[in-house]
């Protein structure tokens, strides 16, 4: 499994490190997919691991990033609750809600979630009016998802998502139906684990009379307790994600945890890197969790991520177990 690894690792490098010719390769297939909302991450906590959480996949935000890790986080009968809003350069704003659940006589685990990005509206300006003409017009993109997974054995894990997707600008609007796909593994060695997923996979989107593809993503990481005491933890996560539309990427990130901050109460601190990206690079975030009853908790997350030339981005996140 150690050797399996090394050799992934080693991989990951090897494409990271493509030729001028390969970079000018990537660079004719940036902007060439539509509904790039779809590769906007969700959750505090991911982003502020460095957005390496397809093994990690052990919260509500795995909905997003692993579909198979709803079967693992309901598996002892829990349902989990997530609600998740960040701010983007240019006032654009980004939401999420997921829900992830079992349904007693029905197999698997089930989970609902929706996306939506949106801004303000933006006022008309033409040749003659460049301070506005009085009127306004506005853009978004939304998606509604139902995810089902199931546990094949005690270590593996698969899971599916469909998406029904939605783009508008002013009168014009797209939609579209895309796939994702995964899958989690624990291995037998210490408590290392492998995750795989496929985002994004459907049919082209048609926005009035240009069609464009989907911006299917391959994501494959693993995922390990370095260290655990009574006290502590800490988690270490690599992931290799590799777009349709743009170069390979390689994210490594970790998480403390401190388990006696207060009674009852754990404190995270998190930090990762994404590397090969334009824009986005450090990534930081902290969260808290604590009891809301007797048998609820609730976690409240937030993280920071570089834009390097453009505004930080700020998320922020609440996930309710019970």
């Amino acid at each position: 499994m150690i050797r399996r690894l090394s050799v992934l690792l080693l991989v990951a490098v090897a494409l990271l490190g493509a030729s001028d010719a390969d970079a000018a390769a990537i660079f004719r297939k940036v902007g060439t997919a539509g509904a790039q909302f779809l590769k906007i991450g969700a959750g505090a906590r991911a982003v502020g691991m460095g957005e390496t959480f397809v093994a990690v996949a052990d919260d509500a935000s795995t909905i997003w990033w692993n579909p198979a890790g709803v079967a693992r986080i309901t598996m002892n009968g829990e349902s989990r609750l997530t609600l998740n809003h960040s701010t983007w350069p240019a006032d654009i704003s980004h939401e999420f809600f997921g829900y992830a659940f079992t349904y007693r006589g029905l197999p698997g685990s089930f989970a609902v979630s929706a996306t939506v990005l949106q801004m303000d509206p933006i006022a008309f300006r033409d040749a003659f009016n460049p301070n506005g003409t009085g009127e306004n017009f506005d853009a978004g993109s939304f998606n509604l998802a139902v995810t089902w997974a199931r546990n094949l054995i005690d270590r593996f894990a698969f899971g599916l998502t469909g998406k029904y997707v939605h783009e508008g600008l002013e009168n014009e609007s797209a939609d579209g139906f895309v796939l994702d796909f995964g899958t989690i593994y624990f291995t037998d060695f210490r408590t290392i684990r492998i995750g795989m997923a496929i985002q994004s996979l459907g049919p082209s989107l048609t926005f009035i009379d240009q069609s464009y593809p989907m911006p299917t993503m391959f994501k494959v990481g693993t995922a390990m307790d370095v260290y655990q005491s009574d006290d502590h933890n800490v988690l270490a996560a690599f992931q290799f994600d590799h777009p349709a539309d743009n170069a390979e990427r390689a994210n490594f990130g970790a998480e403390y945890t401190l388990k006696t901050f207060q009674p009852n109460v754990t404190l995270q601190v998190r930090g990762g890197y994404r590397y090969n990206r334009d824009e986005e690079g450090l990534a930081s975030g902290f969260g808290v969790e604590f009891p809301t009853g007797s048998a609820s908790w609730m976690r409240v997350d937030y993280a920071y991520s570089d834009m390097k030339f453009l505004n930080a981005t700020h998320k922020f996140s609440a996930e309710l177990r019970f």
